[in-house]
């Protein structure tokens, strides 16, 4: 090893594959002389190496992504079977929901309104939005009882960039405390609202908006959310066979 000016540089070594006397290379870093590797040799086996190491650097670079990526659809909730879900809407809905549109599918059942919900969230993730995914039934269920579990649940279904309702109205009158509680995160992510982080929501339902109210609770909470929704979502009606009975996709 050499000493220099401003540091400690190694001296050359051979090549391990053809034998080449390698030099080092430097480079300066805040005004230091620091050791920067040998210059690369151009023979076969170098080359060879080289093209191992970085496959094997992709290869990681590609497990780490896919790692990210099932990390963040666990975290999402979006459901197993609809993690693949596609849907020639999906795109152009995504893009509403990047512009802060919040949109309230509706229709029979079968007509593909869970599948472009989920198709169009996918692609949000993919874009670096927060996405979580509910189902109103389990929700409400979950909502009965209220401790520290369920206000850590509203609290991350409230802030993050999207939010899915799947099903809602289909649950049948809901407690009045469900009922209360599942406004309150209706209304949390409305006053929560800016231009930065509009906080959109896309609802699924087999009912239209002006059943949501009974829908969902006797009381007025189920008013209140209907209004909430009135606001800020979008009615897209999804008519059609059920696809499910009849075959189509």
């Amino acid at each position: 090893m050499q000493t220099t000016p401003r540091g400690f540089v190694p001296g050359p070594k051979p090549c391990p594959h053809c034998g080449r006397v390698l030099q080092p290379l430097t480079a300066d870093l805040n005004g230091r002389e620091v050791f920067a590797g040998w210059e690369p040799c151009g023979c076969d086996g170098a080359a060879a190496a080289r093209a191992e190491w970085e496959a094997e650097r992709r290869r990681a670079d590609e497990a780490a992504s896919a790692a990210s990526w099932e990390r963040k659809l666990d975290a999402s909730g979006i459901p197993p079977r609809f993690r693949d879900a596609r849907h020639p809407w999906a795109r152009r809905l995504a893009e509403r929901i990047a512009a802060g549109d919040g949109l309230y599918l509706h229709g029979g059942n079968g007509t593909g309104k869970t599948t472009l919900a989920c198709a169009a969230a996918l692609i949000c993730l993919r874009n670096g939005m927060s996405v979580r995914f509910a189902v109103a039934t389990k929700l409400l269920d979950e909502l009965r009882e209220f401790g520290e579990a369920q206000r850590e649940l509203l609290a991350a279904l409230a802030r993050c960039d999207l939010l899915v309702v799947d099903d809602l109205g289909k649950e049948g009158a809901a407690t009045p405390r469900a009922a209360e509680k599942l406004f309150d995160l209706f209304n949390d992510r409305y006053n929560s609202q800016t231009l930065v982080h509009p906080r959109p929501f896309v609802v699924t339902s087999n009912f239209p908006r002006n059943e949501v109210a009974v829908r969902v609770s006797d009381g007025g909470s189920g008013v209140a959310i209907a209004s909430r929704l009135r606001e800020t979502t979008e009615a897209v009606l999804m008519d059609g066979d059920d696809w499910r009975i009849h075959g189509k996709n």
